[in-house]
């Protein structure tokens, strides 16, 4: 059964999958300095279920605080990030190597390739909500960290 459990996880959590999440986020957040430390806040936000429908709403006007202020939000936050942190890496590592994206010595992620990227059709919301997701990174990174209590990466 745990090798079940093992393989599901595997499947759903697959690193092809992912990235795709991942470059959606950097081709529209405008770039700045170790703006890929902002990468490990995307899966934490956008594959829990319970928070898509509320980050849905997001616009140029919304603050990160809205998203701090929801308890609903935040309950379980830093789990999740402690959870997709991994993962976030082999996906940052896989898109490196596939040349999708470039980071440079500031930390700054450039989106390298406009090439359409399969999606699985279950990650369609997550898709769309990693797209805007960039319009509450508004703040610096190390502040972002900070509101949503994270005390090391």
């Amino acid at each position: 059964m745990s090798r079940f459990v093992d393989n599901i996880f595997t499947l759903q959590n697959n690193v092809f999958a992912l990235t795709p999440l991942l470059i959606s986020f950097y081709k529209n957040l405008r770039s700045r300095e170790k703006d890929m430390l902002l990468a490990y806040f995307v899966f934490p936000l956008v594959l829990n279920q319970e928070c898509v429908e509320k980050i849905k709403l997001l616009n140029r006007n919304s603050q990160l605080s809205r998203i701090t202020r929801d308890k609903n939000i935040m309950a379980g936050f830093e789990e999740r990030f402690e959870f997709y942190k991994d993962i976030t890496n082999r996906c940052l590592q896989y898109a490196l190597d596939c040349k999708y994206i470039e980071i440079d010595k500031n930390l700054t992620v450039n989106v390298t390739s406009n090439e359409q990227m399969f999606t699985d059709p279950i990650l369609a919301d997550s898709l769309n909500l990693s797209s805007i997701l960039y319009r509450v990174f508004t703040r610096n990174v190390i502040n972002t960290y900070y509101s949503f209590g994270i005390k090391k990466l």
